[in-house]
């Protein structure tokens, strides 16, 4: 365990003291890793942002019961992080646990015409033993970053498709109750860019999808032409979340369009750029702070709303 400088001016809450001092007292049943005052900017894309007083990475659903007895004793406030794709970690960090589930699962089996995925698995990593296996319909996810679990929470995918077209069965396990809930059919709900099935106590554990078998020359030539595309047109050169806003569907326009008409593609504030190459996406050209990528967005969304009537949502979340 790694031990943190207490800022004196940025004192713990009573909540998160007792849950350190469970967690010292009761690590030894905690088989994956733990953590104080873990800088999270190395576990998010964006590579910003400041320590979690308590960070945790379970290998197990034993573990998940484990934070959930922590939880339960202490009242600490949890965020579940997948391989932080899509967040944006304030400065000052996070004054509670920080769960990080890329290790709960990482299996991948087939089962017929059904691919069962554990939700600690890689977008990048199925892409590539799709291409291997001859395993179709999960071209929609080419360049999506983050994990199996993230792209379920989000409802994730291009302009090939979305999660929703191929997801048949969620398993999650419920923070604050201990119960494991199998959601399959008409009960996985999805919309635009969102989930109505998860509660915010959820872990998803394991995933099941809907495969075509095909030719693997087929799927990869697929992969690489998305990914070829994408890279031309995403700077992929710097550390991002990806999109940053949600497409104003309701306005029949793309949200880098509505950056475009406002004339802020390559903005900067501090080291955050609204990027030259896609304007929806703001990057870190070295050693951006999360104020400055968040003084870009409230930019983007004031003058959106003032100059074109538009109103415009983030798809990147918040922590701290």
């Amino acid at each position: 365990m790694s031990v943190e400088m207490t800022n004196p001016q940025n004192p713990p809450s009573p909540e998160t003291v007792a849950a350190r001092k469970w967690c010292e007292e009761n690590g030894s049943r905690f088989e994956g890793q733990l953590t104080f005052g873990e800088n999270l900017a190395k576990h998010t894309y964006y590579r910003i942002g400041g320590p979690a007083r308590i960070f945790c990475i379970p290998k197990s659903v034993a573990d998940l019961d484990w934070i959930r007895e922590c939880v339960s004793h202490s009242k600490v406030d949890a965020f579940i992080l997948g391989l932080g794709s899509n967040i944006l970690v304030a400065d000052g960090g996070y004054d509670g646990l920080v769960i990080k589930t890329s290790r709960i699962d990482i299996s991948i089996t087939l089962q017929g015409d059904r691919l069962r995925v554990g939700s600690g698995v890689a977008v990048s990593s199925l892409l590539r033993r799709a291409a291997q296996e001859g395993w179709s319909g999960f071209e929609m996810l080419t360049g999506v970053p983050g994990s199996i679990g993230g792209v379920i929470t989000m409802n994730a995918g291009t302009h090939l498709g979305e999660a929703r077209d191929r997801i048949r069965k969620v398993e999650t396990f419920n923070l604050s109750t201990g119960v494991l809930r199998v959601i399959e059919g008409a009960d996985l709900q999805f919309e635009y860019r969102k989930n109505h099935f998860l509660t915010r106590d959820e872990v998803i554990t394991h995933t099941e999808w809907e495969v075509t078998l095909s030719e693997p020359a087929q799927v990869k030539a697929v992969i690489d032409e998305t990914l070829a595309r994408r890279k031309a047109s995403q700077p992929t050169e710097y550390p991002s979340c990806g999109s940053v806003f949600k497409n104003p569907r309701d306005h029949g326009i793309h949200a880098w369009q509505v950056i475009e008409k406002l004339q802020l593609r390559g903005h900067r504030i501090g080291n955050a750029q609204i990027s030259e190459k896609h304007p929806n996406f703001i990057v870190n050209l070295g050693g951006a702070l999360a104020s400055d990528v968040r003084a870009l967005i409230d930019l983007v969304k004031s003058r959106a709303k003032a100059e074109l009537g538009i109103e415009m949502h983030e798809e990147v979340k918040f922590l701290g």
